[in-house]
């Protein structure tokens, strides 16, 4: 059954009135921003924005691009790790399917193949819960993917938040770490060069590349030095271990890079930064530290499970949802 009222949808949104609706969004995040996005090269991706619209006051903007040749497929996000619809304060379950269908009739009078969202975990946003899924699961959509993101609560009170959390010897580690004068200091774009140091080791030791290069990671720090921060555990000088983090909304942050350096392991880099890190974000209000995917269909990564979940980590679903336009929808 369609919804009963009709939204229009319009590209090429206004950066002000954008940035404006997002900072009102239950849901909205850092990976929504514009500014954010527009740390990529200008031709590596077909971004293309949208806002939906009831009335004239926007309902929804979704951040992404087009994907794809002759019958492209609109994705959400490009350039980030997730997107999908941001909603507008007070969103009832028929505004969010009323804002899907609008989205649908946009692309087939577009001829576009289809749309693809790739939503958070719904503990980003407490306020939407599933809704934005379930809108998704009734028009048609099939859920593609699924990763697994390890997630830690963080308590609101207190302090020496990791060791309510932290398994096994986790927390003897970090007891003797610091006993031993590990420090953990919280940076903007002056701590880059050190946090380089172990970012760099790391990448070269597992022999793979990273998401963002040194000059992109300095692009985003001087774009967002408030929501974007480098964590590094220091041992007389030198860095054990370093975290660059996405504030991503009020609620939740993002370790973007765990990075240790393998010539001090004795040092419990890691464990000391995520403890001091935990403590950071409880004094500031945030109920959830992701530490990124960890499991999705293709491949399961023990190590990196295992490691996340003896720091106290809950399993929460990163998910993709995909309509095409020749499937049969409702």
């Amino acid at each position: 059954m369609a919804p009963d009222r009709t939204m229009v949808v319009t590209a090429d949104p206004a950066p002000p009135e954008w940035a404006a609706f997002l900072a009102a969004s239950p849901n909205a995040t850092l990976f929504h921003e514009l500014p954010f996005l527009a740390y990529h090269a200008a031709d590596r991706f077909r971004f293309h924005h949208l806002v939906v619209r009831d009335g004239a006051a926007p309902a929804a903007v979704v951040p992404g691009g087009l994907v794809g040749g002759e019958r492209p497929v609109f994705t959400s996000p490009v350039g980030a790790s997730v997107g999908g619809p941001a909603l507008a304060a007070g969103a009832r379950a028929s505004d969010v399917e009323a804002i899907v269908a609008a989205l649908q009739e946009h692309a087939t009078t577009h001829g576009w193949g289809g749309l693809e969202f790739t939503l958070p975990p719904a503990v980003y946003a407490p306020e939407v819960g599933d809704m934005l899924s379930f809108a998704l699961f009734r028009r048609g959509f099939s859920l593609t993917e699924r990763w697994l993101c390890p997630m830690l609560p963080i308590a609101r009170a207190g302090d020496e938040r990791h060791a309510q959390l932290f398994r096994a010897r986790f927390p003897k580690f970090v007891r003797a770490a610091r006993r031993s004068g590990v420090r953990v200091d919280e940076h903007g774009v002056e701590g880059l060069s050190a946090f380089l140091n172990v970012f760099d080791q790391t990448y070269q030791r597992h022999g793979v590349a990273p998401t963002h290069s040194a000059a992109e990671i300095e692009d985003l720090l001087g774009r967002f030095p408030e929501r974007i921060r480098i964590f590094l555990a220091m041992l007389d000088g030198t860095p054990a271990a370093g975290l660059l983090v996405f504030l991503l909304n009020p609620r939740v942050a993002y370790t973007f890079y765990i990075c240790a350096n393998s010539d001090l392991p004795k040092a419990q880099g890691n464990l000391v930064a995520i403890a001091g890190l935990l403590d950071w974000l409880g004094e500031r209000g945030y109920s959830w530290l992701d530490l990124g995917p960890g499991a999705s269909l293709a491949k399961f990564n023990d190590g990196v499970m295992f490691f996340k979940e003896n720091l106290g980590a809950i399993g929460h679903t990163r998910d993709r949802w995909r309509w095409s336009i020749d499937a049969t929808h409702h």
